[in-house]
């Protein structure tokens, strides 16, 4: 079901990468330029077109045309052992797993173009929010791992105005398509089940569905942001991005027998697949960036963001059409052969909190030529400790940042970074299983810019 798309979205961490990128699944990878300064100051620095991506009011800056191509390579490592196994309390290394997000490419471009000297306007395609994580078809503890995967795709439009010197506005208008799956197994559940189903069934393998979700939709918001010039050598920006709901529509399965019900939202269906919905809650976010030029070959970079994750309460999918199944043992229990319209098919409580990143960067002139940049971050979870699930064993990270902009021409540069972001290792507990988890990050980038 589409629903249990947005299960996959908050069950685990990153649009194409992973769930060690950022905090929740929340996605920063929109420029190299910026990631070379670990996003500090991305609002208010305006390098090149990227910009678009924080702040549209900072379009006030260009005066030519500039395209910005953007590429991150993202290479997670989360890991996880395991400490307790209830379905085999002697022997929890069926829980131990390393690499369980995979590696993901995360594309960007921007345009933007001055119409005058007191209007421009831009396009974007960018992702702000995904994740990944895949335990294998046979892990133990498939029942909360499994496979989780979503992309989104944020296309933005957006005008900015020059009020005098100083001022500038911006705003844009956002569609955010969304695309998931959700896979879980039994694993280890399997055996326990098998001994409980009516003779004549067919036997459950660990890797048998116990949920099959996939969908797609989409949502819409919007950003406005705010440009002040102290001067050339100083700027501020605040802005501000919406909350924006994506309506997932899609299909729900599992391979359990038809009318075998484990608990109040999960009937078998036997293969047979399920109409449904589910809306995924992505938080506004408030993001304030500072530039201070300290002389022709230094500049430093300030952020502080807060993200609304508050709004991430739950994972409810809802069917779309009735559905009586006839299969399984429906003739010796009718009680889960039925799903109507309405009905909650998946409800999983998140209780996500509200959450803080700050960052300070900086960058150096070395000649004409080359620019370095360097930046350290703070990135605060939203995930409560009492609510830590493996397949989004989210944490507080740290991120380290370099990266290099070299000049190819007047109208041509291309920008390299590298980041490593550190995870703070934590303990999930989730349904008995209990696994030590950490969650590292290597990311590296490499972005064309041109002026017109």
């Amino acid at each position: 079901m589409k629903n249990f798309n947005k299960t996959i979205l908050a069950t685990a961490l990153m649009t194409l990468a992973g769930n060690v990128s950022a905090a929740g699944f929340l996605l920063n990878e929109t420029s190299v330029s910026g990631l070379g300064r670990a996003f500090a100051g991305e609002g208010a620095t305006a390098d090149d077109a990227a910009v678009l991506a924080r702040n549209p009011a900072a379009m006030a800056l260009f005066d030519k045309t500039s395209l910005s191509l953007v590429g991150t390579y993202i290479d997670p490592g989360v890991d996880m052992q395991g400490v307790t196994n209830p379905l085999n309390p002697t022997d929890p290394s069926g829980l131990n797993i390393d690499g369980a997000a995979p590696e993901a490419f995360v594309p960007a471009a921007y345009l933007i173009h001055p119409l005058n000297d007191k209007v421009a306007v831009g396009v974007a395609a960018y992702s702000n929010f995904g994740l990944g994580t895949d335990f294998g078809e046979a892990y133990d503890a498939g029942s909360i791992g499994g496979k989780t995967e979503i992309l989104t795709m944020n296309l933005n439009a957006s005008v900015s105005y020059r009020l005098n010197a100083h001022w500038s506005v911006g705003a844009g208008f956002n569609a955010v398509y969304g695309d998931a799956e959700l896979i879980r197994n039994l694993g280890a559940l399997a055996t326990p089940l098998n001994s409980q189903l009516p003779p004549g069934l067919n036997t459950l393998e660990p890797s048998s569905d116990l949920a099959n979700m996939s969908g797609d939709g989409w949502g819409y918001g919007f950003n406005v942001g705010v440009l002040y010039e102290l001067n050339d050598n100083h700027r501020l920006a605040l802005t501000y991005k919406s909350q924006t709901t994506v309506e997932l529509e899609g299909k729900y399965s599992n391979g359990l027998p038809q009318g075998l019900q484990l608990d109040e939202y999960t009937k078998g269906t036997g293969g047979n697949s399920v109409s449904g919905t589910l809306d995924v809650e992505l938080p506004d976010l408030i993001e304030f960036s500072g530039y201070h030029k300290l002389n022709d070959q230094l500049v430093l970079h300030t952020t502080v963001m807060w993200s609304g994750w508050s709004a991430f309460e739950e994972i409810r999918g809802v069917a779309s059409e009735d559905v009586t199944f006839s299969g399984g043992i429906c003739g010796l229990d009718p009680r889960g052969c039925t799903i109507n319209s309405g009905d909650t098919v998946l409800l999983k409580h998140e209780n996500f909190e509200d959450a803080w990143r700050f960052g300070l960067g900086a960058t150096y002139l070395v000649s004409p030529e080359v620019t370095l940049r360097a930046g350290i971050a703070y990135d605060e979870t939203p995930v409560p400790e009492t609510h830590r699930s493996i397949s989004i064993p989210d944490s507080d990270r740290i991120w380290y940042s370099f990266g290099a902009n070299y000049r190819l021409s007047d109208s041509a540069d291309i920008d390299l970074a590298f980041s490593f972001i550190d995870g703070e290792e934590v303990t999930v507990n989730e349904d008995g299983f209990v696994l030590n988890s950490e969650g590292n990050a290597i990311l590296i980038g490499a972005q064309f810019n041109y002026a017109f």
